[in-house]
Order: C-alpha cells, then structure tokens, then sequence
C-alpha cells in the first residue's frame, strides 16, 4: 500500500513519533484555523516512504522467487490485474507452502483495493492550529534515529518483511531527515500562515494609537518649544 493514501491519517503520529514539501500538502484554512493535508501524492514524506516500499517489496518478491520460482511473475500478474492472472487465494497458497511468513496484503504495492475492494481511495485529515504546533515542537534533531530503533524492534518480531525494511531506512536515515525537515517546514508554513491572517487584537490597536497619539503630542511640544525659544532670541 502506498503512503500517499494512508499519510495524512497518520501523520500527526508519524511526525511525532517516527511521519511535504509543497503548498499542494499542507493548505492553511485561516478562516477556521485548520492546516488541511490533501495532494500529498508528491510530497516528500510520501515519495521518501514509497521509495522504501518499492525497495523493501522488490527485494522480498525476488527472494521468495528464489525459494518458490514463478511466484514472482505471478504475484505482479494479480498486481497487473491480467487476465490469466491467479486468484488472491491461490497466490497465498503458495506463499504459506514456503512459509514466507507474510500475507500476499504485504507484497501489493499501490493500489490497497487489490488486498481490499472496500477501502478508500484517499484520506483527508485536518489538523487544528494547536495539533500543527505540537507537531513542529515534537521533531527531534534526529528523527531518523527514533523511527530505526522502531523498525529494527519490529523486525526482531515480524516478518522477513520487517527486516528488510528496517535494513533499507538505515541506508536511508539522510533523506529521511530531509524529508522531515520538509515536513516541519510545511506545518511551520501553515502556522504563520494562520497567525498572519489573525486579526490585530483590539488592545494592541488601542496601545499602538496611544503611542502614535504620544509621538504627536511630544511632537508638538517640541515645536512649540523651539518657537518659545526662537522668540526669545529675537
């Protein structure tokens, strides 16, 4: 499954605890002080994860291949929806005979109508003014640091999968912060954004024209003083 449909559900988590970078992820609705993540198809969280995932499946397809030949070309003929393509079924058949330890769910890329016909095409999350900033003050300096020791934790339990996957974001730990970085920036973005379009509270109009009214009245004070003294030395 790829993150550009999942992302926006989890993202207040993910950026937290594990997760872009255009105006197209993040949208500041400043009249309900929202940040609302849609089109995230290009953003840099969700191309770095879909990166890893296209690694992780491609690695994992060739290994099984390797135990059970054929399976590989049969497994992207179901993707491809060919027509002599096998059934859901038949490919987890073969999958459980080698024991590969994963469900076919976990080797379908894209598309998660593939493993599940009833599931959303896209998500649409929106974030209150408040969430945005626990967002930005929750990054770390080093996220990619928390989000390996996860996935390593979760290899040391999971599948063959798992593994690779924590494998691959270890290489990888650079353009995760990058991308987080990114990420961050997008929130900060909405952020100023929403503050930007506050209106000026009343007391501080209030403050600014008794400061202005002060300058002038000093203003005119100091004229008329240098008149004073200007008569004088006539």
């Amino acid at each position: 499954m790829r993150f550009s449909r999942v992302l926006p559900a989890f993202l207040i988590t993910t950026a937290v605890s594990i997760p872009t970078a255009s105006a197209a992820t993040l949208t500041a609705d400043t009249d309900r002080e929202l940040c609302i993540a849609s089109n995230t198809d290009d953003s840099a969280v969700v191309t770095f994860w879909n990166s890893i995932e296209d690694s992780v499946r491609e690695q994992r397809l060739d290994e099984l291949d390797a135990q059970d030949p054929g399976i590989k070309a049969a497994i992207e003929s179901y993707i491809g929806q060919d027509d002599n393509a096998p059934t859901a079924a038949e490919l987890q058949v073969r999958l459980d005979a080698i024991e590969s330890g994963e469900g076919l769910a976990m080797l379908l890329p894209d598309d998660p109508t593939l493993a599940d016909p009833n599931a959303e095409e896209s998500f649409k999350t929106e974030y209150t003014y408040d969430e945005a900033k626990d967002i930005v003050n929750g990054f770390s300096s080093d996220p990619a640091s928390d989000v390996l020791t996860q996935l390593q934790q979760a290899a040391t339990t999971g599948t063959r999968t798992a593994e690779i996957r924590a494998e691959v974001f270890a290489d990888r730990t650079d353009d995760y912060n990058e991308s987080q970085s990114a990420l961050k920036e997008d929130f900060q973005n909405c952020i100023d954004a929403i503050e930007d379009a506050r209106p000026i509270p009343l007391q501080y109009i209030l403050i600014g024209g008794a400061i202005a009214l002060a300058v002038i009245v000093l203003g005119i004070r100091a004229w008329t003083n240098s008149r004073k003294k200007n008569k004088h030395g006539q």
